[in-house]
């Protein structure tokens, strides 16, 4: 519930500041005259920044939702079954959490509108679910499909951050130990050829020019390699960059199919979730787009929603030279001919996310030699610089 600051005038003529909550405006006032006091001004005070904010890990919510449906479906009324989730919650966020949102039903506001306080637990398209749910009085089946769809997308985050561990990890020591040959043993076989005035192969200086920069230029390299990815970053919230470089990465053999197969399943998983819903296929469609977290998949998929808005169905509607997998479109005519739409949108998640994992599993495959390959190349470069110097001299002793 709001809260608001009013300055008022008592009884007494005296004027005083306070805060209090209500619904809205119109029922403070009315609430202030019944008590006899006159307000002056009333203003809204904007709820804690850090409490808007508070969030559960995924481990902890989707349990949560679980026993937030079973309790519902038992017949148990909202507001009770959240007084009762509250009482039982640890000391700390989630019981935090849940005491504002049953304070809030509890005064007679919608779940969905209590749930929206916590922005960043409840983004609008997870209180867009509860809404419908409330709306067509299927709550306990949406917050079941939502646990479901915070599962999956859980699984797809962990499936990926699996599989970049291993490469992070090597590449990290790869670089670690190139710039340790590179500024600390190059430097000690530089003297020695030096001290014996050899004439150098052109790989020998090559690679002593290379040493000479790591040492000398080591804060300008740590600065690039420190600005370079925020700038990436940065240069990505523009969207003409964002395309460009997520349209460079669908190129990209192997990883380009990888990210191809997440970006759908995140599209299917999310659409299909608010269209289950009771969410209109437009405003899901619109949703859709702006979480899949693509902007050349996202602009296909916006394109399909204006032949959407016209009455053409969606396997219709996307362009020719679309982006996604060739499998989305047989799915969703097979969706749509039928009138079985969300059930073609949990195929299509399904069978997107399972390739996306055998290709992560692929790119991780095919990484693990790449990267061998690279540092033997590397030390193997280092090597050949070291020892031609010395076959040359070994070559002039021998003559003399």
């Amino acid at each position: 519930m709001p809260t608001y600051a009013v300055s008022i005038i008592d009884g007494s003529g005296i004027r005083r500041s306070l805060q209090e909550a209500a619904p809205d405006e119109t029922r403070l006032r009315l609430k202030l005259r019944s008590q006899a006091v006159w307000p002056v001004s009333i203003r809204p005070v904007a709820p804690a920044r850090k409490l808007t904010r508070l969030r559960l890990a995924s481990g902890d919510f989707v349990p949560l939702l679980h026993q937030l449906e079973m309790q519902l479906r038992a017949g148990v009324t909202a507001d009770v079954a959240l007084a009762q989730l509250s009482e039982d919650a640890p000391a700390g966020v989630m019981r935090t959490m849940l005491t504002h949102i049953h304070e809030q039903v509890a005064q007679g506001r919608p779940i969905h509108e209590a749930c929206r306080f916590f922005e960043r637990q409840f983004p609008p398209h997870l209180a867009a679910v509860i809404a419908a749910g409330e709306a067509s009085a299927q709550l306990p089946e949406s917050l079941r499909a939502l646990a479901e769809h915070l599962e999956n997308a859980e699984e797809i985050r962990r499936t990926a951050k699996r599989a970049l561990i291993y490469p992070v990890v090597v590449l990290v020591a790869v670089s670690g130990l190139i710039f340790f040959l590179l500024g600390g043993v190059v430097p000690k076989f530089a003297e020695i050829f030096l001290s014996l005035h050899l004439t150098l192969p052109a790989l020998t200086l090559a690679m002593i020019r290379t040493s000479e920069l790591v040492r000398t230029g080591w804060p300008v390299l740590l600065a690039l390699a420190v600005v370079l990815p925020i700038g990436a970053v940065f240069a990505a919230r523009t969207p003409k960059l964002r395309y460009l470089r997520d349209a460079a990465l669908l190129r990209v053999p192997v990883l380009g199919e990888t990210i191809r197969c997440l970006a759908t399943a995140r599209f299917a998983s999310h659409c299909r979730l608010l269209h289950g819903a009771g969410v209109p296929l437009l405003d899901s469609l619109a949703t859709g787009a702006e979480l899949m977290n693509h902007a050349v998949l996202a602009r296909n998929l916006l394109a399909a929603r204006e032949g959407v808005a016209v009455g053409r169905p969606l396997y219709a509607s996307l362009p020719k030279n679309h982006a996604f997998p060739g499998f989305i479109i047989p799915a969703l005519k097979s969706g749509e001919t039928t009138g079985q739409l969300g059930t073609a949108l949990q195929h299509i998640e399904i069978y997107a996310a399972r390739r996306a994992r055998e290709r992560l599993a692929t790119v991780l495959a095919l990484l693990e030699p790449m990267l061998l390959a690279g540092l033997t190349a590397i030390v193997g470069l280092m090597a050949l610089s070291f020892f031609l110097p010395l076959f040359s001299l070994l070559g002039g002793i021998n003559t003399h």
